[in-house]
């Protein structure tokens, strides 16, 4: 594989550039989406049901650059509300192409609760040990001090969307299956450690 894929924010971007930018750079890891993206050009604005956010995507040079609002001449698509990313609709390849890239494949729950609890350990709050269970497959997995552990409950889907950044919070995840056993404090790290993961900060 060559190098990175240029994936490029605004200097101060928003919520919703973050997300874009870190699910383009999961596409680009699996090789069938990185060349299509890196085969991309044109402009996609995308915009928000849920709030006032709108981003604009201008795929150039094997690459793309994404920042707030949305491009003078450009019409919006609307985002498909509590998605990850569902365009409303795809008036062209090039949407069709995106909506593609905005939803990579979701890593097994293993890996995803590993490179969360990578990407979170030692931060202010977040728990000494973590106690993941997965209920389909009748498995767990154990980070960082046995006790006491925070420990997160569910189905193999669910927990691997909860600790990769899927959905806008990890309360979201609670709602579609996941329980957790532990401290309002940190259920409060834990969203804050899904946002860190979503965001890719």
């Amino acid at each position: 594989m060559s190098g990175a894929v240029r994936i490029e924010v605004e200097a101060d971007p928003t919520p919703l550039v973050l997300s874009l930018a870190r699910a383009l750079r999961e596409s680009a890891a699996v090789p069938e989406l990185r060349d299509l993206l890196t085969g991309l050009t044109g402009t996609v604005a995308l915009r928000s049901q849920l709030d006032a956010q709108a981003a604009t995507l201008l795929f150039a040079e094997g690459g793309v650059d994404i920042h707030h609002g949305v491009d003078e001449g450009v019409e919006a698509i609307p985002l498909v509300p509590y998605s990850d990313y569902a365009l409303a609709e795809t008036p062209d390849e090039l949407a069709s192409a995106v909506e593609t890239l905005l939803n990579p494949p979701v890593p097994a729950w293993r890996d995803a609760a590993a490179s969360f609890w990578a990407a979170n350990q030692g931060s202010y709050g977040f728990p000494e040990g973590l106690r993941v269970v997965c209920q389909t497959e009748e498995e767990e997995i154990r980070f960082g001090e046995d006790a006491p552990a925070y420990e997160v409950h569910g189905p193999a889907d669910a927990l691997a969307a909860a600790f990769s950044g899927r959905g806008e919070t990890f309360l979201f995840a609670i709602a579609t299956g996941v329980t957790v056993v532990g401290s309002v404090a940190h259920l409060s790290a834990m969203c804050g450690a899904h946002w860190k993961v979503r965001f890719g900060v």
